[in-house]
């Protein structure tokens, strides 16, 4: 067994196809097929099931997958502290990230790892929180970024910031301050999927103050905050978001917050890692960069009406 039939696995196992896995490591297919070949013979396993159109794991490969990740990022880690007078990080970082960090986390973190590691590449892909559990967990990414905590023998969970939740609407709309739930009534909410942990915070937020969740019953759903904004400032409906995203948007198109009597939702975003999983340099590094980064600052409500 070598690290090139290990690489040949795993790109095989993320691409679901040997020619994709062969242009990822500018190798030729039957290369990649020999490698493949070569491991389940020695493993006496198979490790894909293939088929005409793509192949999958068995679960052999799926069992087999962490440890190959996990050799290959000590090979990296190993070659990265024996290299250390080159004091040079190369490799990827494949983040899963909500919305929240996304917007007012990650373009700062980035920046300024990229100053010392210039050789480093981002690959981030923006998801409701229940699929990036299920990136983090099926080691798809390397690390997620999400508001929930979660708690459990796979994951390890680091609080990174809090945020609050505020409500929106449409310059135009008759809303202003603090209104109450009533209010809402002839108001079409454009709210997020089931899957988004932003709803849950919602959900269970109103459950706690004894409001009828039906109330701001979801007429829109969708988990893309861009088409949210367009919506609210075109004064299709209402919905709701991180005051820190809000801060970003609030000059510059028709939107404006109130606040619903009753409803103070604060939100914690977490760094996700799983504990079977060996990081990279490049990851631990960027992971620790996180953890000391400097809070998003969330002006106080009196500030955003100035």
């Amino acid at each position: 067994m070598d690290f090139r039939q290990l690489e040949a696995f795993v790109n095989v196992a993320k691409y679901k196809n040997f020619s994709k896995a062969g242009k990822a490591l500018y190798l030729s297919q039957p290369t990649i097929s020999l490698h493949i070949s070569n491991l389940e013979k020695e493993l006496s396993v198979s490790l894909f099931d293939r088929t005409s159109k793509e192949v999958n794991l068995t679960p052999s490969g799926k069992e087999f997958l962490t440890y190959a990740l996990d050799m290959i990022n000590m090979k990296n880690k190993a070659l990265h502290h024996i290299m250390s007078t080159e004091n040079t990080i190369t490799g990827s970082i494949h983040i899963s990230t909500s919305t929240t960090p996304n917007l007012v986390l990650l373009p700062r973190a980035i920046k300024a790892f990229q100053l010392m590691n210039p050789d480093v590449k981002f690959i981030i892909e923006e998801k409701s929180s229940t699929l990036i559990l299920e990136d983090v967990c099926s080691l798809n990414s390397d690390i997620g970024l999400v508001g929930m905590k979660v708690e459990n023998d796979r994951f390890l969970s680091t609080h990174l910031f809090d945020d609050e939740l505020v409500f929106i609407c449409s310059k135009d709309a008759p809303l202003n301050g603090v209104v109450e739930i009533k209010d809402l009534a002839g108001h079409n909410f454009i709210g997020r999927t089931d899957q988004s942990a932003t709803r849950v915070d919602l959900e269970r937020a109103m459950v706690e103050q004894g409001i009828d969740v039906s109330m701001l019953e979801n007429i829109i759903e969708i988990d893309n905050m861009n088409l949210t904004l367009q919506l609210v400032a075109e004064n299709v409906g209402i919905s709701y978001m991180s005051k820190s995203i809000f801060n970003c948007y609030r000059n510059f198109i028709n939107i404006k917050d109130f606040q619903i009597r009753g409803l103070n939702i604060t939100r914690h975003i977490y760094l996700l890692t799983n504990r079977r999983r060996t990081l990279s340099p490049a990851v631990e590094d960027f992971v620790e960069l996180l953890k000391t980064m400097e809070k998003p600052v969330i002006l106080p409500l009196d500030d955003l009406h100035e």
